[in-house]
């Protein structure tokens, strides 16, 4: 058997895994790869990985399958930069308000948690860039992410545990319970999981405008709105491999948050 060079044989065997033929897992697996029942990863940060995995170890959440983590030989998460988890079935759908409300239980099973030193400092990668500037409302010298600043208020709220790219790590699998792959530890206040998960249906075009009243219900939601949308605007303009069409995606959503916003100022 030909070793893989995207994924070593040393790494498959350092998770009790039988070095076998590697097969792509797909975006919400991080672009992973399967090997029987176990998908690999990179762990782009350790700390965050090794955090996701050992909330993932234990955390119970009514409704929502989690993909379990594979500790390796001696214990550690990570081994050589790369994590290994269960594989879980699912595939990626277009069902965002069973996203939604995914996304308000997972925000009520992570509130319990204290929230990790890296989701509020940080380091210098695109995501991590983008989520403190949203966070503080500093000028990235950014005209769309100006204009949403501009309507922010303050959140009363405190800020908790949340998840920074729900949609994108969520399968369904029929009448399954949908399942989790992974968890990005942010800061904010309970609801902007689901905020991020609407404004990621709505930037895709999996969900029209209908889905932000179906959920007006929910405190300050356009206020996490304006913030998770701030917060796609600044990955946009920080990642090297953004999609240009985008760009239009983006002011698009824009222009309806904020006239939702300024007719209930």
């Amino acid at each position: 058997m030909t070793e893989n060079p995207q994924l070593p044989d040393f790494v498959q065997s350092g998770f009790h895994v039988e070095p076998g033929t590697p097969e792509p897992a797909g975006l919400a697996w991080d672009h992973g790869w399967r090997v029987g029942t176990v998908v690999f990863s990179r762990a782009l940060s350790a700390d965050a990985a090794a955090w996701s995995a050992k909330t993932r170890e234990k955390l119970r959440v009514p409704g929502l399958r989690v993909a379990r983590p594979i500790r390796a030989t001696d214990g550690r998460y990570v081994v050589s930069g790369w994590r290994a988890s269960n594989h879980i079935d699912g595939q990626p759908a277009r069902r965002v308000d069973e996203a939604v409300h995914a996304a308000l239980r997972l925000d009520d099973a992570l509130s319990a948690l204290d929230i990790p030193a890296f989701a509020r400092e940080g380091g210098e990668d695109p995501f991590t860039k983008a989520d403190r500037a949203s966070r503080s409302g500093n000028d990235c010298g950014n005209e769309l992410a100006a204009r949403l600043t501009a309507q922010m208020e303050p959140l009363a709220a405190a800020e908790q545990v949340c998840h920074a790219d729900l949609l994108a790590t969520l399968l369904f699998s029929g009448y399954q319970a949908p399942a989790v792959t992974d968890l990005v530890a942010v800061a904010h206040p309970h609801g902007y999981t689901a905020a991020l998960v609407m404004v990621d249906g709505l930037l895709a075009g999996a969900v029209d405008t209908g889905v932000l009243d179906r959920f007006d219900h929910l405190p300050g939601l356009d206020q996490l709105l304006l913030r998770a949308l701030c917060y796609r605007v600044l990955v946009h303009q920080f990642h090297e491999d953004a999609i240009p069409t985008m760009a239009a995606d983006l002011e698009r959503v824009a222009e309806t948050l904020m006239s939702r916003v300024s007719a209930t100022m």
